[in-house]
């Protein structure tokens, strides 16, 4: 075993000596500073350790300078490697990779960082328990307790590929985005975010969750589905694709296309919307709802436009139902407070005298307003081509399915929240 011992004032000699080691010029690394440089053999490889402000550098195949400082550093010149220890930082153009200790691979231009790394690049922070840079590539893949922040959301997961050019990361495992603007976590297998695009999708088990404690209680937006967008642009919105469950304080609703706008309170139901607010039922071919400070202050149903609810325990084949073009809801903190049915507009409701059945009312006419207090109905108003049927409660009796309205239909698949999750067929 032979040794080589050179101090910091025949650097020069020692950079030499690191170039002309391999002749290929993609390979170099040039030394340009160390305190002490020992060399030994060991079997047949050749051994060179730096100790004390070790800075080298090596040109990507873009032509720009990957440079490296460590406090020590071990460098195996047959593989071209070199382990690096203590307050290891790599400079690649706006990339600054940081960690404990690491491993540089001269061939392949790709460092490694061991127990704990981080990188930094204009505006965005990644952090991860191991991971690797590839100066070629500009690309880095971070493995276990990973974290990315940037400036509109913050994501974890257990491993994610992140690109540099692109600024796109491809996360899996435990995912999770956290809105930092809406305050909204989404959970999911696998994310695609893309920092200067401002949108992220999860392909696969998306769940958004929003709490909002602004009135001093706590209100819990759930929603899921197959796949899930975000858009963080100036219309601010989330779009939920294919089974979109979400549940919403004392609102449930299922469809196959929803539309969340955060900024303007609005959120938009397609694809064989339901609606159940307590004991009320709403469908129809587009659902718009309209949130004030976070609670639902109108909804508009367009196109078979269909309302039913429940009217006694005791009847539960019972229901009362208007039907319209369109349909107008209007609430106060959360309680339907009227309702109004235009164009083309039917109403079926079913008569009590103390609890006790006592026939329905049929109507029909251009506009039905509907008005309610403490979620009863206080009083009904048709007007318009005004057409008006009494059912008798003999002819009803155990005949409620053949005066129903068209279009009538139960749902029973309501989603209903556990926790932050949700159940429900």
């Amino acid at each position: 075993m032979s040794f080589l011992r050179l101090n910091n004032r025949l650097i020069v000699t020692v950079s030499i000596f690191w170039i002309i080691s391999n002749a290929q010029e993609s390979k170099v690394i040039e030394l340009k500073s160390a305190d002490r440089l020992e060399g030994k053999k060991m079997g047949n490889e050749e051994v060179r350790e730096l100790i004390g402000n070790v800075h080298f550098v090596q040109k990507s195949e873009q032509g720009v300078l990957v440079k490296v400082w460590c406090d020590r550093a071990i460098r195996y010149m047959n593989q071209n490697r070199i382990e690096l220890y203590g307050n290891v930082k790599a400079i690649r153009g706006d990339v600054t990779i940081t960690t404990p200790e690491g491993i540089y691979y001269g061939d392949s231009k790709i460092i490694e960082g061991l127990n704990e790394i981080k990188l930094y690049q204009a505006g965005t922070t990644l952090t991860a328990n191991n991971g690797k840079y590839f100066a070629d590539e500009k690309k880095a893949l971070f493995i276990g307790n990973v974290k990315l922040v940037d400036t509109s959301s913050v994501v974890l997961c257990d491993k994610l590929t992140y690109f540099e050019d692109e600024t796109k990361s491809i996360a899996v495992g435990n995912v999770s985005i956290f809105d930092r603007i809406n305050k909204t976590n989404i959970f999911g297998d696998s994310l695609v975010h893309i920092r200067n695009s401002n949108y992220s999708i999860i392909p696969k088990n998306p769940r958004m969750v929003q709490i909002d404690t602004t009135d001093r209680t706590i209100d819990t937006t759930v929603i899921i589905s197959e796949i899930m967008e975000s858009f963080q642009d100036t219309l601010e919105r989330y779009v939920a694709i294919n089974n979109v469950q979400m549940v919403k304080d004392n609102m449930a609703s299922r469809c196959e296309y929803a539309i969340y706008y955060t900024k303007k309170g609005h959120i938009i139901l397609h694809n064989n919307p339901v609606i159940w607010v307590e004991k009320h039922q709403f469908t129809g071919d587009t659902i718009h709802i309209f949130l004030e400070n976070k609670k639902i202050s109108l909804m508009l149903v367009k196109r078979h436009a269909f309302a039913i609810s429940e009217t006694d325990s005791l009847y539960q084949n019972r229901y009362n139902q208007l039907s319209a073009k369109e349909l107008t809801f209007y609430f106060r903190e959360n309680r339907l407070e009227r309702i109004e049915a235009n164009k083309t507009a039917n109403s079926l409701y079913y008569l009590f005298d103390d609890n006790k059945p006592n026939g329905a009312n049929k109507s029909s006419g251009d506009r039905i307003v509907i008005d309610f207090i403490e979620n009863e109905v206080d009083c009904i108003r048709v007007s318009g081509g005004v057409q008006g049927q009494y059912i008798p409660e003999k002819i009803i009796l155990g005949k409620e399915e053949q005066i129903n309205l068209d279009g009538f239909r139960v749902y029973t698949n309501k989603p209903r929240r556990e926790g932050l999750f949700l159940t429900g067929n």
